[in-house]
């Protein structure tokens, strides 16, 4: 399973005009805006925002959508979905948090929950795929601390001023 990272700055860095139309696959990072046709499939890194204007259809994964054209096909989305008005989707929604202002229209199931959906891969090399069916789940640790760690050197029994002066170096004492 992926887990994409949000990007660091809210700057577009792909848009497909309202009089444009495409066909085929999409994959990005960062956040590009469709306001043209589009039709195949997104994957994306980033958020895809979706124009009043635009038809898209595609299955789509991303991190999150911003939706306000037509959407015909199935939507993924490891973060987050808002539908704004006028947009209609047709097709499946999986997400974690779903917003879906008066006036969208919406036709589908969705599957919304605390885990992250599934997202696939852009690109994978035969050599970089292994699989272990012989692993036990016994191998599997929880543990958040390494086994040489020593309760004593935690530090929640100072108080704030000696938790401030550990921190900063000695010029901002």
């Amino acid at each position: 399973m992926l887990r994409f990272r949000k990007a660091k700055n809210d700057a577009v860095t792909g848009f497909l005009g309202s009089q444009t139309e495409f066909t085929g696959k999409l994959s990005f990072e960062g956040i590009v805006h469709l306001d043209g046709h589009f039709q195949g499939e997104i994957i994306s890194r980033g958020t895809l925002v979706i124009g009043p204007d635009s038809i898209v259809e595609a299955e789509i994964h991303s991190n999150s959508l911003k939706i306000s054209g037509e959407v015909r096909g199935d939507i993924t989305a490891t973060e987050k979905i808002e539908l704004f008005p006028p947009a209609k989707v047709f097709g499946n929604i999986r997400t974690p948090s779903l917003v879906v202002e008066e006036g969208v229209i919406f036709e589908g199931i969705c599957s919304m929950s605390s885990f992250q959906p599934e997202m696939p891969e852009l690109e994978r090399k035969e050599s970089e795929v292994t699989v272990d069916d012989d692993e036990s789940d016994e191998g599997i640790s929880a543990q958040a601390w390494p086994v040489s760690f020593d309760q004593g050197d935690n530090l929640t029994n100072l108080s704030d001023d000696d938790t401030e002066n550990e921190t900063l170096p000695k010029h901002d004492r």
